[in-house]
């Protein structure tokens, strides 16, 4: 089971909670809604909601608004009979431009006959989803039980809205919490490929399995430890069920962790939030970052024959963050430089196997470091004139770039990680102060990176490789990334030439490989890789001598025809973005704010 980190909540968890009768004579807490509700009147039909589609015979729409949703809508269908959901459209739907769409199913608390609109009264999770997509339409369905009828009325509004409505089908999310989360299993266990993710809360599990397997649908699993109504046991259960069934498929630990999610919660994560009820807290999970981010940054992938993948990465600014002043100081919870010995090969004659050479790398471990929490990890090479100790200095003499890194983990803008600073200067630490030798050496470091590098960290450290073998290596490869400034920009295109097997992440800064956009996308294709294997964050600044040849690099790869480099913000709508500074110029400064910015992207899909 891949180990997750717990975010602790920033929101202010300052709200009541009472109890209501559920289902069978049990209590279970009403939502964390309540307190947000009170404060909050009902509209009347007059006020925006936003734009709408067309009316057809088969809907009659609602005529109140209850914090920008319209409630008691009702969907028509012949064959389910009628439907009553509650409905957010963002204003700026117009039906041009394709949204997303989450369907959001509610406990006990929230079915029909409890009240108009006493699902969003009572739950969070569709004004939370808010958040993470301006340009999503939020479904909360009122059904009338949690099973059988209840799912397949689930589908046929899924089915109308993605008819009638202008969706984007690589983003449709479902949740279903409590006795939404067993009428959500039975819509998958039948319609799986109407979702790209699911979140099963607090739940337990009524579906088949076979069809989810088959989908290969992304499915995250969140319960308390001693969830008073359903116990964390039969959620352990669907999770070992599915987890075999994609063994027997062939899938390796790796692409299963990237399918499938266990998150059983201790008693402790709702009592430090203020809730003693572990089946009613359930609704914290709406307010969980962690929990909500992973559901909205999975998106199928088309060009992989409609396989889906969950996006590790958030989304890259419009601009470069500043690096703040004080981050430059030490931090009151420092991470750690140690020196890392390593045998390698003489880099001219590696193949042959003559010169062996014993070379040393640092390795920056974040604040906490624990061997029983596995790291992303981090390869950022130095530039010329350089050496491994130049970017972040060493143990006895660490650099300001060394505290940036601490202050930002400590703040939660970097997650936790390791980064390796390893030099690509062979007999001679002079060697990158040599322009045309430091080319020359860049082109064959990634013998020494793949071979033996990597493995000297990776078996040393706790990383997401399950073993340093070429296939262990390979199959982490989401989990690594590679920068560089300058001629450090340099080694990472040729590590993004030799080694794409071995990395997902690159950063080159201020430091052009070629101008050929063709040229660039034909290394892709003879890797094997295609568009949707890698993420490559760019930067430069406008007065930096290397800007020019750099931009047009990026600006050529942009414009090839067949989409091998797609522009984009997120690695769902592409795979390479571009910052710019003005005025910059190339030195340490810059480096250290591109390298800032490109790990606030890197494997912080909650931001």
């Amino acid at each position: 089971m891949k180990k997750r980190l717990l975010l602790l909540l920033t929101l202010i968890l300052c709200f009541s909670v009472t109890a209501c009768t559920s289902r069978g004579g049990q209590t279970e807490t009403q939502s964390l809604a309540q307190s947000d509700a009170e404060s909050r009147p009902e509209k009347t039909v007059q006020e925006d909601a936003g734009s709408r589609p067309e009316k057809t015979a088969q809907e009659t729409e609602g005529t109140e608004i209850y914090r920008d949703f319209r409630v008691d809508n009702v969907f028509h269908s012949d064959s389910e009979g009628d439907i009553h959901y509650n409905i957010y459209i963002p204003e700026t739907y117009d039906g041009t431009k394709p949204y997303a769409l989450y369907f959001t199913l509610p406990g006990y608390g929230g079915l029909y006959f409890q009240g108009v609109a006493a699902n969003i009264k009572t739950e969070e999770f569709g004004f939370e989803a808010m958040k993470y997509n301006e340009e999503m339409i939020i479904v909360a369905p009122q059904l009338n039980d949690w099973g059988e009828t209840s799912a397949d009325q689930t589908i046929a509004l899924a089915e109308y809205f993605l008819e009638q409505y202008n969706i984007d089908r690589d983003r449709v999310y479902g949740s279903g919490y409590s006795g939404g989360g067993e009428t959500m299993s039975l819509v998958l266990g039948k319609r799986p490929d109407l979702f790209t993710a699911y979140l099963h809360v607090s739940s337990k599990w009524d579906g088949a399995y076979e069809p989810v397997i088959e989908q290969e649908l992304p499915v995250y699993l969140a319960i308390g430890r001693n969830d008073e109504y359903y116990g964390s046991e039969q959620t352990q259960e669907a999770y070992n069920a599915l987890y075999a069934l994609y063994e027997q498929k062939g899938f390796d630990k790796e692409k299963i962790d990237g399918l499938l999610v266990l998150d059983i919660k201790e008693h402790e994560y709702f009592t430090q939030r203020g809730i003693s009820n572990e089946h009613g807290g359930g609704g914290l999970f709406a307010r969980d970052t962690e929990i909500m981010g992973w559901l909205f940054q999975a998106t199928k992938e088309p060009s992989h024959g409609g396989s889906i993948n969950a996006s590790l990465s958030g989304t890259v600014p419009a601009e470069l963050e500043y690096i703040p002043d004080k981050y430059k100081s030490p931090s009151e919870h420092p991470g750690t430089l140690e020196k890392l010995t390593y045998q390698t090969w003489e880099s001219f004659s590696y193949e042959e196997k003559t010169q062996e050479l014993t070379k040393e790398a640092w390795v920056y471990l974040p604040y906490g470091y624990s061997e029983n929490q596995e790291y992303n990890v981090f390869y950022l090479s130095h530039g010329g004139w350089s050496n491994e100790t130049t970017t972040m200095g060493t143990d006895q003499n660490p650099r300001s770039f060394k505290h940036v890194i601490d202050h930002a983990i400590e703040d939660g803008k970097i997650q936790p990680l390791i980064i390796v600073l390893p030099t690509y200067n062979n007999t001679s630490g002079r060697d990158s102060g040599d322009y045309s030798l430091a080319l020359r050496l860049t082109d064959r470091f990634h013998n020494e990176l793949v071979n033996d590098l990597i493995p000297a960290v990776e078996s040393r450290y706790s990383t997401y490789a399950e073993d340093t073998t070429q296939e262990g290596l390979k199959a982490s490869r989401d989990h690594r990334g590679f920068g560089g400034f300058s001629m450090g920009s340099v080694n990472t295109w040729c590590t993004f030439r030799y080694a794409l097997d071995y990395f997902r992440y690159f950063m080159p800064m201020s430091g052009s490989y070629s101008t050929d956009g063709e040229y660039m996308a034909e290394l892709v294709k003879e890797s094997g890789h295609d568009s949707d294997d890698f993420f490559i964050f760019a930067a430069s600044g406008t007065d930096d001598f290397a800007y020019s040849a750099f931009k047009t690099q990026i600006m050529a790869m942009g414009s090839v025809s067949d989409g091998t480099f797609r522009f984009a913000d997120n690695e769902a709508d592409g795979n390479l973005s571009f910052l710019e500074r003005e005025g910059y110029v190339h030195d340490a400064i810059a480096s250290d704010e591109y390298t800032y910015n490109g790990l606030r992207f890197f494997w912080n899909r909650e931001q």
